[in-house]
């Protein structure tokens, strides 16, 4: 289910307010996704911590490829684009916190430079 992305925010707000598990850079990529033109370009939703999102809104999540950001409790993230169930041949990185954003934007530039004809 698509949810707007001041309620993502609000949720990573909840979780590293409480203090039961490191969330921060998380809630910092949102934050960050919410203040840019991304916010008006892609959708997210949450499972547990990890951060999905897609680029055509969706009423049931899953149907198509979607990226999947998960915190990994050590000060980084992975990044996975999930367009197979052959989880050896999805797309992946894993980038330290402080630096989520850039990686979406990368992914997102990339994305986009896979589509276009040569």
């Amino acid at each position: 289910m698509i949810v707007p992305w001041n309620e993502i925010s609000h949720r990573y707000r909840e979780v590293v307010e409480s203090g039961e598990i490191n969330a921060r850079g998380m809630l910092r990529l949102v934050e960050q996704i919410e203040a840019s033109p991304y916010s008006q370009a892609l959708y997210g939703w949450t499972s547990m911590l990890d951060l999905c999102i897609v680029q055509v809104p969706c009423t049931y999540p899953y149907n198509g490829p979607y990226l999947r950001i998960s915190p990994r409790g050590d000060g980084t993230m992975e990044f996975r684009y999930v367009d197979t169930n052959i989880e050896s041949r999805q797309w992946h990185r894993i980038v330290k916190d402080g630096e989520a954003f850039q990686r979406l934007e990368r992914f997102i530039d990339q994305l986009h430079g896979a589509g276009e004809d040569a």
